[in-house]
């Protein structure tokens, strides 16, 4: 049957994060710390937003784009947030999650044989996205000494002809790492100097410690050539109701739109008014759970640097540990395999995320601190055998 399928779609990998998943859910009795969703509950106000949004008769199609209040809200939020300042009606599009709208904006974007830059390492979704699109995804390096900030000199080697946009993730999946404002202020005149549009995935928006989120739309003043992308799924604990968004410039953005007509016709009313409630809502709920994001955070990097042979610093953002095992002198695919099968741990292997993540694995800290507790235990009772 293989001769009926495109030779596109056979270009395109499933992410090789699947065979955690597949090894884990054939092993039982498991400490899970390979997901990446929230463990909380949606909140409740949203949630009885959407059950009256239900009883209200919301059950038809929508907008393309979505429906307005809600994008009106989205504006509203992001306006007192962070100013940033945008029009709902032509300038954001409400997409089935952020993964849908970063789909959407490259396939607008992207010509077959242009590449798109995606950050190394970097959520490896992107490269299926970009090969589906007809481009050719070009990773550049984030380097662990820096910190995974962004490595201009690298970078630049690797514009050509062909380079059409680049990608960037603040706060960051997997390392947690946030570009500050000088980082953000120089991408932009790069990106103006090589002709790039920036497509900027800021999903984790809310969920920040120590440093501050500054959308790199906000530095711009000619708004012209960035899209950034969000998302309800992780600040708002909506991971299954599968709503994102797409802000830009209406040029853009209209096309989006016209494109999600052929794939989605619109999003899920439910859902998209259940957003609009989390946007304009009270906030409570998203600090109480960055609050105790920040307690897992520092409880659960104070044990990973207990355990011999780990070495990790502290994200900015996001809730992941990036934590370096070159000490164990083992191959991250191999080393993952052995927590599962002899620890009980789950984790992601860093190489899953591009070169640069060669060496590293990938723990969720969005899990109890009876589930991380207990993970960590286990770690340091069964890894000190390895260095021996």
């Amino acid at each position: 049957m293989s001769k009926y399928l495109s030779s596109r779609i056979q270009t395109i990998q499933l992410s090789p994060i699947r065979e955690t998943f597949e090894m884990a859910s054939v092993t039982p009795g498991l400490v899970r710390l390979e997901v990446g969703q929230p463990d909380f509950p949606t909140p409740d106000h949203i949630l009885e937003g959407a059950r009256n949004a239900l009883l209200q008769g919301h059950i038809g199609y929508s907008s393309c784009s979505g429906l307005m209040e809600t994008r009106s809200a989205l504006a509203e939020r992001l306006k007192e947030d962070y100013n940033f300042i945008f029009d709902p009606e032509t300038e954001v599009v409400i997409c089935n999650g952020a993964s849908a709208a970063i789909y959407l904006t490259l396939r607008v974007l992207v010509n077959p044989g242009e590449e798109v830059l995606r950050p190394d390492p970097g959520w490896a979704q992107y490269d299926g996205i970009i090969q589906d699109a007809g481009g050719t995804p070009v990773l550049y390096p984030l380097v662990p000494e820096d910190g995974f900030t962004i490595n201009f000199e690298s970078l630049t080697k690797l514009i050509s002809k062909k380079s059409k946009a680049i990608i960037i993730n603040t706060p960051s999946n997997p390392t947690g790492g946030v570009l500050d404002k000088d980082q953000l202020e120089k991408l932009i005149n790069f990106a103006r100097e090589k002709d790039l549009i920036i497509i900027s995935d800021e999903a984790y928006d809310k969920i920040i410690f120590e440093k501050e989120h500054i959308p790199i739309a906000t530095l711009d003043k000619s708004g012209d050539r960035i899209i950034t992308v969000g998302s309800c799924s992780k600040n708002y604990a909506m991971c299954g109701w599968r709503i994102g968004y797409a802000v830009g410039p209406a040029e853009i953005i209209t096309q989006v739109s016209k494109l999600q007509s052929l794939v989605n016709i619109c999003p899920n009313q439910v859902a998209d008014k259940a957003a609009e409630i989390a946007f304009s809502g009270p906030q409570e709920p998203v600090s109480k759970m960055r609050e105790e994001y920040l307690e897992r955070r520092d409880f659960f990097i104070k044990g990973l640097m207990e355990v011999p042979g780990y070495n990790c610093s502290k994200p900015d953002g996001a809730f992941y540990a990036f934590v370096d095992i070159s000490d164990f002198k083992m191959d991250d695919w191999d080393f993952t395999r052995f927590l599962i099968n002899d620890v009980g741990v789950t984790c992601i292997p860093g190489s899953s995320f591009g070169e640069m993540g060669s060496g590293f694995v990938r723990f969720s800290f969005a899990s109890s601190l009876e589930n991380l507790s207990e993970g960590l235990r286990r770690m340091k009772l069964h890894l000190p055998g390895l260095l021996s």
